[in-house]
């Protein structure tokens, strides 16, 4: 079986950074660093794959493992690395102490993958859906109903509305919807009219 060559970092760059890339990784190789200027050896193990790209949206990964360097962006506006003066004596510097620490290398294959991972869906969120309307609409009528003796809470969470109204620590009634159209709903109490009314507006939120 032969041993997988290993080096201390990978770099991935598009053609048009290659000036700024060659630059760099000669740089770094007068310091004693070992560098992979190619992908296609799948079973080289590195420290670092150092991605090289003109925006922080290229980069779709957060491994330890993984050192972007932006070229095109304003270094005070990410935490990824920047094309400057201090770029090879900060790769330096993450190489020693990757050493120290004893940390491993991983195949560069698994982390070139790991950059072109399609960008996950956002979570849907109360913010964007019919929730966020019920629970603004809830917090307007909260003062009538002190007038009426009653205390309403509500809760809204990410995915989420709770509203309970109480009478004298008593609770009137409570229900919870969740942006799955599932609805749970509580009446305690002599208040059981109110189920009928509430139920009808909670579905018309919910199919608007």
């Amino acid at each position: 079986m032969t041993e997988s060559a290993s080096y201390d970092i990978a770099v991935s760059f598009a053609e048009e950074q290659r000036a700024v890339v060659d630059e760099a990784v000669e740089a770094c190789r007068q310091r004693g660093l070992t560098v992979l200027e190619s992908n296609d050896l799948p079973e080289a193990e590195v420290r670092f794959l150092v991605p090289f790209v003109s925006s922080a949206d290229e980069v779709r990964t957060n491994d330890e493992h993984v050192l972007p360097v932006l070229t095109g962006e304003d270094p005070a506006a990410s935490p990824h690395l920047h094309a400057d003066g201090n770029l090879v004596d900060t790769l330096v510097s993450r190489v020693e102490e990757a050493e120290t620490s004893g940390r491993r290398r991983v195949p560069v294959a698994d982390l070139v993958a790991a950059l072109k991972q399609p960008e996950p869906e956002p979570a849907p969120t109360v913010q964007n859906n019919a929730l966020r309307t019920l629970a603004e609409q809830f917090v307007a009528a909260s003062p009538a109903l002190a007038k009426r003796g009653l205390a309403g809470t509500l809760h809204l969470g990410d995915t989420t509305v709770s509203v309970r109204v109480d009478r004298a620590d008593n609770t009137v009634y409570a229900v919870e919807v969740r942006d799955d159209d599932v609805v749970n709903f509580v009446v305690l109490g002599d208040s059981s009219d109110q189920f009928s009314g509430l139920w009808q507006r909670i579905e018309d939120m919910l199919t608007a």
